[in-house]
């Protein structure tokens, strides 16, 4: 992988990046595998804050097995769960898992909300355009569905990722609010923060959130992706994997499966690597998993490029982040061919 090392060489020269992780596979064939890091030591196991790549890996996941077990249904309302107002009586299940429930990024951090009442805030705030009219990424869309998970499959959602997800598959290290002396990156700035989530929602949230909160590594990504590629065995049923990997959302400005990215020419981050149809999800911190189910090919990239960024320039630059993904991508491809 040639051009995935020069890539990389320039990253930590240029101080886009400190710590990086890169796997690359076909199957159960590791294409390539690399551990980078400027100050200290990296290893499969190291822990990443995964951001949003908590999407797909808890909340989605958990979504799906509710949905399995025939608890839950994308086309019921959230009103059957939490009392909701006139303009939210059509939200759907649907809605939140394919970003098009009419309300876009908020800051949640208020006084006298907690994670117990998140969801009575986030119903009442007022909507931004109309239910189901267009796409537009909604973390408070992804907390929401926490809650309707949590009520469906009645527990806390970090118990319920770890006793029907990470047990299931072997993610034996993926969790919420990891043991912080453990073998983690640091996403945050403050050394004094190093394995608390740098989702400034999720942490409000004590760390637990259907948005974020998910640290994991290379070694249980792999255990999650290799689950993709059985198409949700063992944990859903091929017919219920296959409602989360079509294009709900091919009309409007970014292509969405249920809870998954469906890439396609809309997504340069992962197209063209991965072609139309391939699934996968991006973290804030620096992170995305993406897989073609096709051809079996995936990539893990796991890194603190967000953090890196905000030292090199004073102040966020995540378009370079978006850039990385991009170029990371492409010479991989380069590499392949």
């Amino acid at each position: 992988m040639e051009n995935v090392e020069h890539y990389l060489e320039w990253l930590q020269a240029n101080q886009l990046v400190e710590n990086i992780a890169v796997k690359v596979g076909k199957n159960d064939t590791v294409l390539y595998e690399t551990y980078r890091s400027k100050s200290g030591s990296l290893s499969q196991t190291t822990l990443f804050d995964v951001a949003s790549v908590t999407k797909i890996v808890s909340t989605t996941s958990l979504c799906l097995l509710a949905m399995d077990r025939g608890l839950l249904s994308i086309e019921d309302t959230v009103s059957k769960f939490f009392p909701c107002p006139p303009d939210k009586q059509s939200l759907t299940v649907r809605n939140l898992l394919t970003h098009t429930m009419g309300l876009r990024h908020k800051s949640l951090y208020k006084d006298k909300k907690a994670y117990e009442n998140i969801q009575e805030y986030i119903l009442n705030l007022p909507l931004d355009f109309p239910i189901g009219s267009k796409f537009c990424y909604s973390c408070p869309g992804f907390i929401l569905l926490g809650k309707v998970v949590e009520k469906v499959l009645d527990g806390r959602l970090d118990k319920l990722f770890e006793e029907y997800v990470a047990k299931p598959l072997g993610m034996i290290s993926s969790t919420y609010c990891p043991d912080r002396s453990g073998d983690i990156v640091n996403g945050n700035l403050s050394p004094d923060e190093v394995g608390i989530v740098s989702d400034f929602n999720c942490r409000f949230l004590d760390g637990i959130a259907g948005n974020a909160g998910v640290f994991s590594n290379v070694q249980d990504l792999t255990r999650y992706v290799n689950m993709l590629l059985h198409y949700g065995a063992p944990l859903v049923r091929k017919e219920t994997f296959d409602l989360a990997i079509k294009n709900y959302t091919k009309d409007f400005t970014e292509s969405r499966g249920l809870g998954f990215v469906y890439v396609d020419e809309k997504y340069p981050q992962a197209n063209p690597l991965f072609p139309d149809g391939s699934i996968g999800h991006c973290g804030h911190t620096g992170q995305s998993v993406f897989v073609d189910l096709q051809s079996g090919l995936y990539a893990i990239i796991l890194s603190d490029a967000t953090v890196s960024t905000i030292r090199k320039y004073g102040e966020e630059h995540y378009n370079e982040v978006i850039q990385m993904r991009h170029d990371l991508h492409q010479a991989i491809r380069k590499d392949l061919e």
